[in-house]
């Protein structure tokens, strides 16, 4: 690179930077009070730019007074006030470059260390390796929703204060306060060992990210009822019931799941979507059937459907329970349940013909061991 050209850049930025922050300052000194006081009836996000935020740091930095004139009316207190009183936060970056400079626009270094009070945080084409002073919102936010701007979930929920004295994920505070986290729509693989920081999280949201497995980790949200893991890769279910714990709602659909049996013990499970995936037989599904909550199943576009009378076959895997499980979005209608009372009576009937079949060729093979002598003390009872 031209390092007079990188040169000229930076003062470009330098000289922008002020500029900036003149300018929020003194939108914020205006306006900055009524819009809080609106958001407190109304709840909405004030919108910041990654170089508007890097531009705040920076400028606190510099060995300058706090406002560029004697009329305070661009004082930069009036941002820094703003930060300290604003409950929602949008981040929202850009691809590409600043301006015609070779600054990448998500290449600047952002702090969140003035926002003392924060309960939302929303970042959007960012990068979360670029912020730093996390842990001044680890012990008030609420809630969180990170979209194209991660690859990694640790690269924002650890703090960097604490990564750099060696503290260990035990010995880290958590996220005390947030119960809602939407990570949908980013380059996520698995739940690293940062999940461990957020035993209050209620619903999480992880669609359309690369995910393949879960891992062990989501077993530590020991307050987790609602998880979407739609649109990822996943193709193996395997004793979820020790990953996931308490989980009442499951979303999995446009996956490439073949087997539900992995789920079969996920006693607090109510709502089940696994559309879109590749389970084909009613062996697939039967290990659902057991599960004592579940009321609404979703299967559609999956090879299991194309089986002859789907409907009543899948709705007989949950015995006395057929009549209260939503199906595919409908309830059965009385014609179904007829047909699976019917076939269930029938199964009932035959099970119970092979129990006495196999108790009678005890008996015959009890008292055959005993007429040869291979049993001196028989317990046989009643007829052949």
């Amino acid at each position: 690179m031209n390092t007079t050209k990188r040169g000229d850049e930076m003062l470009s930025l330098h000289t922008e930077i002020h500029s900036i922050v003149d300018d929020l300052s003194l939108r914020l000194g205006n306006l900055g009070d009524g819009w809080l006081e609106s958001s407190q009836t109304s709840p909405k996000y004030f919108e910041f730019t990654p170089i508007e935020l890097h531009a705040i740091t920076e400028r606190l930095r510099l060995p300058e007074p706090t406002a560029p004139d004697v009329n305070m009316v661009a004082d930069i207190g009036n941002t820094i006030d703003f930060l300290h009183r604003v409950r929602a936060l949008k981040i929202r970056g850009q691809k590409g470059y600043v301006g015609t400079s070779n600054i990448v626009w998500n290449s600047l270094d952002m702090s969140l260390h003035f926002c003392k009070g924060l309960k939302a945080l929303w970042i959007a084409d960012s990068d979360v390796c670029r912020i730093n002073g996390i842990k001044s919102i680890r012990e008030t936010l609420r809630r969180m929703v990170i979209h194209y701007s991660m690859k990694k979930i640790k690269d924002l929920l650890l703090d960097e204060e604490d990564l750099e004295n060696g503290l260990l994920i035990e010995e880290m505070d958590p996220w005390k306060c947030l119960e809602e986290v939407d990570l949908s729509f980013n380059e996520i693989k698995s739940f690293d060992e940062s999940m461990r920081l957020l035993p209050e999280v209620r619903i999480l949201n992880v669609c359309y990210n690369s995910i393949t497995d879960i891992g062990t980790n989501l077993a530590f949200l020991s307050s987790l009822t609602e998880l979407d893991l739609s649109n990822n890769s996943i193709t193996k279910i395997e004793a979820w019931n020790e990953k996931l714990g308490n989980v009442k709602k499951l979303i999995l659909s446009e996956n490439a799941i073949e087997d539900l049996s992995g789920l079969g013990k996920l006693y607090s499970l109510e709502y089940l979507d696994v559309k879109g995936n590749n389970i084909q037989t009613l062996d697939a599904v039967h290990g659902i059937g057991k599960l004592p909550c579940l009321e609404i199943v979703l299967l559609r576009d999956n090879p299991v459907r194309k089986i002859v009378e789907y409907r009543t076959k899948v709705l007989e895997l949950f015995g006395e329970r057929c009549s209260e499980v939503k199906l595919d979005g409908r309830r059965p209608e009385h014609r179904e349940l007829d047909t699976v009372r019917v076939r269930m009576a029938l199964r009932k009937a035959k099970e119970e013909k092979e129990e006495r079949e196999r108790k009678r060729k005890e008996r015959i093979e009890e008292r055959i061991r005993y007429i040869s002598g291979e049993d001196i003390s028989p317990n046989v009872t009643g007829s052949f």
